[in-house]
């Protein structure tokens, strides 16, 4: 639901680029990603999981300087089963997302919340972010307010 919003937003605007699909065939995962967010203008970093590919990646941008619009899903919690390749008979209990205990180093950081089951407000929210932005993003592009209905 995410990437559709993002869609909605963004494409008529910019050359939208998602980790790990437009990564070339054959080449370095690492270096592709890295090449990928040394050339952008922002990103989109949306904590639903906190997977370590997305901390990593988060930690990439924040080492290039690059704005960001950092969005925690409502009802997120720690991805721990895919820490596991067979979770099979393993009991483990949800936990919930706290990015000033689990981010701590990016306690200074501001975030939105997000919820998967509203396209309309996260689009509006993924709209409102990027305007803030406006002095941080360049080239920052004027793009206007969605109106889904």
């Amino acid at each position: 639901m995410l990437l559709e919003c993002l869609r909605i937003v963004f494409t008529k605007h910019f050359d939208l680029k998602l980790a790990p699909s437009d990564l070339e065939s054959g080449a370095s995962q690492r270096a592709e990603i890295m090449r990928l967010i040394r050339d952008c203008a922002f990103a989109v970093v949306a904590i639903d999981g906190l997977r370590p590919n997305v901390v990593f990646e988060f930690g990439a941008l924040h080492a290039h300087d690059k704005p960001v619009i950092f969005l925690k899903e409502a009802a997120a919690q720690v991805d721990i089963r895919s820490y596991y390749r067979d979770p099979a008979g393993l009991e483990i209990n949800p936990v919930s997302i706290d990015v000033d205990s689990q981010l701590s180093d990016a306690k200074d950081l501001n975030y939105k919340t997000w919820s998967r089951f509203s396209v309309k407000a996260t689009v509006n929210t993924l709209w409102s972010e990027y305007v803030k932005k406006m002095h941080e993003i360049i080239p920052y592009i004027e793009i206007p307010e969605p109106n889904l209905w």
